[in-house]
């Protein structure tokens, strides 16, 4: 078979340095055509690390990757059959129902969108062009994650009702050995409203994806809160919390750029059933099953088998789906992510308003 023409477009998210790795490491099935960013709004003024103009320079370095355009519609002239696409939050739709207009597959760093209208137009452009959309998130490769869900499928926990996830504290998207002042941070997009920005667009969406994937259904409406507890440079919050109300069970999801991390305390996701709890988390690799009141000691201890020969990471999963036709996994797959944009959707709504707001059905 021949081999599948790569292209970059947009810097913007960090991730990109660890999304590259698998798709550079099958020389066989993918070569790489070019990249291009798209210009920010606000240039950085920092070149520390995860910044755009280092991990561009960095992602090119890495993969010998033969151009760089200055445009990113003339990289897409060069008719690439798939696009990794990691722009700021709030270029997605626009710029991925492009790209999936001409009919090229697209990779697309996490959330999907913000707002549901956008993502409903990724959706109908990637039905329309015949192209693949899938939505990476880091937690979709996690092993102990998809026994968790597998064990609340089988009804390990019983009947659950409620779920809760913590995404892992941090300080900020620059606090993982970067220096960088509250000035420069401003100059980076995700400290800003009108990029997508913020605590609630980056770690929330982890918790409507997830609890979406573990319960199987769509929320049915949700209330959130957003504050800014420890950035005052910045017009975005860095904590955000939200609920989800599904028919028969309720979501519990926290996110911050402010609080200091601490291994003692579990991340999630967390099952409560009313037959026991499962217990996984992002910082462990085990899967723990509680079943009796009070219980210190789980009941079962679960060690996760490896993922799937053939789709252990993004790049071998994608290359599965083009080869072979059959489904992306269901947390990279369109109708999950349809659905945890559609709560996104709510999450904001509520935080405007301060009330409790429907989640509308995607319409595709």
């Amino acid at each position: 078979m021949s081999k599948i023409r790569l292209g970059i477009v947009g810097f913007a998210h960090m991730h990109i340095e660890q999304m590259v790795t698998g798709f550079h490491s099958l020389p066989e099935d993918f070569a790489w055509l070019g990249c291009a960013d798209v210009p920010p709004n606000t240039p950085s003024i920092s070149s520390e690390r995860g910044t755009r103009g280092q991990v561009m320079a960095a992602v090119v370095k890495k993969c010998a990757i033969p151009q760089v355009f200055a445009n990113y519609r003339d990289l897409l002239d060069e008719k690439p059959d798939l696009v990794i696409v990691t722009a700021e939050n709030a270029r997605h739709p626009a710029l991925v129902a492009e790209i999936l207009g001409r009919g090229i597959h697209v990779v697309l760093e996490k959330p999907m969108a913000l707002a549901l209208d956008g993502a409903v137009a990724m959706a109908r452009a990637a039905r329309d062009g015949k192209a693949m959309l899938a939505v990476n998130w880091p937690t979709s490769w996690d092993p102990a994650f998809r026994l968790a869900c597998k064990l609340c499928r089988d009804g390990a926990a019983g009947r659950p009702f409620k779920f809760h996830y913590r995404n892992q504290e941090s300080l900020g998207p620059f606090s993982y050995g970067q220096t960088m002042t509250g000035e420069e941070k401003r100059h980076e997009w995700w400290y800003q409203e009108e990029m997508g920005g913020g605590a609630l667009a980056d770690y929330i969406g982890y918790g409507c994806n997830l609890s979406r994937w573990f319960l199987g259904e769509r929320a049915e409406a949700a209330f959130a809160f957003r504050a800014n507890y420890g950035s005052p440079f910045a017009e975005v919050e860095d904590y955000a919390a939200a609920t989800l109300r599904y028919a028969s069970a309720v979501a519990l999801l926290e996110g911050s750029w402010a609080t200091f991390a601490s291994g003692a305390v579990p991340c999630g996701p967390i099952v409560f059933g009313d037959a026991g709890t499962i217990v996984s988390e992002r910082l462990g690799k085990k899967v723990r099953l509680f079943q009796k009141r009070h219980q210190t000691e789980p009941t079962a201890v679960y060690d996760p088998e490896p993922l799937p020969e053939g789709r252990s990471n993004l790049a071998l999963e994608v290359l599965h789906h083009l080869r072979t036709g059959e489904p992306l996994h269901e947390t990279l797959d369109l109708p999950v992510n349809l659905d945890a944009a559609a709560a996104m959707d709510a999450c904001f709504r509520a935080a405007a308003s301060g009330r409790m707001e429907p989640v509308q059905a995607p319409v595709v």
